[in-house]
């Protein structure tokens, strides 16, 4: 076997303490960290599993529907009634257009807003 060597390192007393006080907030920060992980992955069971939920009870309300219409009795509508429902549905279907249209512009802007902000920031740094 070969003879290992032994290395000394010399350490002030202020360098030490700093070092064991980073090492501790190192590691409590990693212990923090941990939780929050444990958090997470509790919550994001319960979010799978309330997701399940409502996606059975959509079935079962989507089922309830489909036999509502077929007991019910088939309803005929005028054709003046016909082109005001048709008219509605254009309308809605607009409206909705639109609102995304605005939705998207809304955060559009508001990333430009961001970017320049961060812009003057380093402007004002460097």
């Amino acid at each position: 076997m070969k003879e290992q060597s032994i290395v000394h390192i010399k350490v002030d007393y202020d360098e030490a303490l700093q070092s064991k006080r980073d090492i501790l907030s190192s590691e409590r920060d990693f212990l923090r960290i941990i939780k929050r992980i444990k958090r997470y992955k509790l919550l994001r069971g319960e979010e799978l599993n309330n997701r399940i939920k409502i996606q059975n009870k959509l079935k079962e309300l989507n089922s309830n529907i489909t036999k509502l219409n077929q007991t019910l009795p088939k309803v005929k509508l005028p054709n003046i009634l016909k082109k005001k429902e048709e008219a509605k549905k254009k309308e809605i279907k607009e409206e909705k257009q639109s609102k995304i249209e605005i939705k998207e512009i809304h955060e559009d802007d508001d990333l430009e807003r961001q970017l320049i902000e961060i812009q003057e920031k380093l402007r004002k740094l460097g």
